[in-house]
């Protein structure tokens, strides 16, 4: 492991538990293919489960970047929960995120079970079916809350004339309830002294996002605050967001963060996994652990007149995979010649260039967008059906303002029922 993170000796008695979220198995980057990406980093994480004598893993939801995931990346979480049972006596609760299908990620997880992993993706009628004690309910050491990502369903019944204000409020009231109740029902657990572990996959007010992450709810609703995780908790292990932070300066509620970069605009975050250990009803350790990735990512920006040169003496940090890499062209034409010359330019250097983007630094700001600007913003829309609603109104002056909130607030009754919908 790196020196520069050293870590603690497991004590006798310690419960060891790493914290981690947001793999996303089968997302590809610019529709490149990314296994081997994910296979070296779940070869990397049973290895450090291993090495370090980790008692639990936890995965706080997006297993799979989609509700059905690709055959490849199904392979690779079976395989890994198979050798995770056979190499090693460590157990895994992995909660569904807003990404994973609750039924496709559920469906085994009867047999999964067998092979110590416990999966929650549902809300159940009586929140103790979410607490698991660790190692066993006989010798407790913590107890986990697997929460798993709230669908409004979970949170809220929608009532005739609600405002968009209003159904935020019922949001985050409904997620600091579910939370509430979860606690209430570990008890009989905080009273004998056993430190309690919740789960979630959310959007905590003030944390930093990147470009690659998605709104949960309608709009960025139902986002909450540190207060809405009662002081029972001893660490709320949440996923989403794909950069590591802690929530309101409170070190016990954190983002693990995706163990590989995602996109080009996570090339500058430093990946971990949290390694915690619990002892004596009490959390005594809280440590990252540095990912090493696998493939490097990088963007090289340069004006036009400097492109050759640019790419000759652009040199990534070396990586096992061959690097990927985004190249910026300020003053460049965007389009297909653009990306044909780059591609010309870059052949026989060591890496791949697998984005290219133009800036044009003499648009006139607010009323044109860079090629790479308009780039991330269709992203953004296709992620985000709110935005393109609220684009929509914004085409409309003479929308007066009661009109625009009636059909805001229509709009995301219908976007939830959506939401909500049977999988086809």
């Amino acid at each position: 492991m790196n020196p520069a993170h050293p870590i603690p000796p497991k004590r006798k008695g310690a419960l060891r538990v790493v914290h981690t979220a947001d793999w996303h198995l089968g997302k590809p980057l610019a529709d490149l293919d990314r296994t081997e990406d994910f296979r070296r980093f779940l070869a990397f994480l049973l290895e450090t489960l291993i090495a370090t004598q980790v008692d639990a893993l936890l995965v706080a939801g997006d297993v799979f970047d989609g509700a059905t995931p690709p055959k490849a990346a199904e392979r690779l979480y079976y395989d890994f929960l198979s050798a995770l049972y056979r190499e090693t006596s460590c157990e895994a609760v992995i909660t569904a995120g807003n990404h994973d299908s609750p039924s496709q990620l559920e469906a085994p997880k009867t047999l999964l079970g067998v092979l110590r992993t416990r999966v929650t993706a549902t809300v159940p009628a009586d929140k103790a079916e979410w607490l698991i004690p660790l190692p066993s309910a006989e010798n407790a050491a913590l107890v986990v809350a697997a929460v798993p990502f709230l669908r409004e369903r979970d949170l809220r019944t929608g009532r005739l004339g609600q405002s968009a204000a209003e159904i935020e409020r019922d949001l985050r009231e409904g997620i600091r309830a579910r939370y509430r109740e979860t606690a209430e029902a570990a008890a009989d657990w905080t009273r004998r002294g056993v430190p309690l572990l919740a789960m979630g996959h959310l959007t905590a007010l003030g944390s930093a996002v990147s470009e690659s992450e998605r709104e949960i709810h309608v709009g960025g609703l139902g986002q909450v605050g540190a207060d809405a995780f009662p002081g029972e908790f001893s660490y709320v292990a949440l996923g989403h967001l794909h950069r590591p932070q802690s929530v309101g300066g409170l070190d016990h509620i954190r983002y693990s963060g995706s163990p590989l970069a995602l996109s080009f605009g996570e090339v500058a975050d430093a990946k971990e996994l949290r390694l915690l250990d619990f002892e004596d009803g009490a959390l005594r350790s809280s440590v990252a652990l540095p990912v090493p990735q696998p493939r490097t990512l990088a963007v090289l920006k340069t004006p036009a007149a400097g492109l050759k040169t640019a790419l000759a003496d652009f040199q990534p940090q070396p990586s096992e995979l061959t690097p990927w890499v985004e190249v910026v062209v300020e003053g460049g034409l965007p389009g297909a010649e653009l990306y044909e010359e780059v591609q010309e330019l870059a052949k026989g250097r060591p890496f791949q260039v697998v984005k290219v983007s133009a800036e044009n630094a003499a648009a006139r700001p607010g009323l044109e967008l860079t090629d790479r600007q308009a780039d991330q913003e269709a992203e953004d829309l296709l992620s985000d059906p709110k935005a393109v609603f609220q684009r929509r109104l914004d085409a409309e002056p003479d929308l007066d303002a009661g009109s625009r909130a009636a059909l805001e607030t229509a709009f995301a009754e219908l976007y939830n029922r959506y939401l909500e919908a049977p999988e086809q």
